[in-house]
This record gives C-alpha cells, structure tokens and sequence, in this order.
C-alpha cells in the first residue's frame, strides 16, 4: 500500500471538513498550505505564525470561494456554516502535518509545549503521541483534549 503524499493528505483533510464543491472551488489551497507547510522547514518562522498564515489562506479561500456566505455543503448534502473557530482548529490541524514530520528532540518538544500553551490542541496531540511525558502532564493533555472534543 503506498504512503499518500502530504499534498494528498492536506487535500483529503480539506476535502472531509470544506466538502468536495468548496474544495473544488478554491483549487489552490491544498497548494498554497503546502508551499506554506514546505517553507516553514527552511525559515525561522514560530509555530504561531505558521498557524496565522495557514489560517488567513484558509479563510480567505473559503470566503472566496462561498461568495461570503461562509456556508459549505459536505457530503450527503448537510450544510454548515464554516466559523472562524473552525477555520482555525482545521488550520492547526494541517499545520501537524509539518511537525509530525520532525524528529523527537528536546527542541521540538519544547516549540510545541509553547504552541500547546498558545492553545493548539493538534500541538498537544503530538506531545501525547510521541514526546515522553510523565503520566501527571500526560493526563492533563488529555483531560483538556477530551474536555475540548478533541482527542482526535
């Protein structure tokens, strides 16, 4: 079974929570989240702003491309009104598709207990999966995932 590409992964996370019509018509985004997601490994840009810029591309797609309405049908024909509270947890969740990538380091782990402190869930997932932790602090993860709906 092939490993799908981070393109193809940033495209089938847009794809599930914009729909596939939306998606269509902003064809660009999973390109330009990408080119984001590839420049951010050669620069010295925070976590914070990667995490900005992800979300202006996002909403701006989504604004375009609902004509403002902000209003996108998902597969099976439900509507949903895209918030800025949902444009920004789907940026921080393809924003993990950048440090899932980078190797286990006490730098690493330390950017992204600061951008778990900013309040990126996605960012105390990874911490979770892959950083040690004593058990106190990994129960508290959990706790804020699991009172936030976002273990997943």
């Amino acid at each position: 079974m092939a490993v799908a590409s981070k393109i193809d992964r940033i495209e089938a996370m847009l794809k599930m929570a914009l729909g596939e019509e939306l998606l269509a018509r902003c064809p660009d985004l999973a390109y330009a989240v990408n080119q984001s997601l590839v420049r951010f490994m050669r620069t010295d840009a925070t976590l914070p702003q990667l995490a900005a810029q992800i979300d202006s591309a996002v909403f701006n797609a989504v604004y375009t491309g609902t004509g403002g309405t902000m209003v996108a049908t998902l597969s099976g024909g439900r509507r949903v009104r895209l918030t800025s509270a949902f444009i920004s947890d789907l940026a921080d969740r393809l924003l993990a598709l950048a440090y899932s990538t980078l190797p286990v380091s006490p730098s690493v782990q330390e950017a992204l207990y600061d951008f778990s402190r900013e309040g990126s869930f996605a960012a105390m997932r990874e911490l979770i999966r892959r950083f040690p932790m004593d058990a106190q602090e990994r129960a508290y993860y959990m706790q804020v995932l699991r009172e936030n709906g976002q273990e997943k």
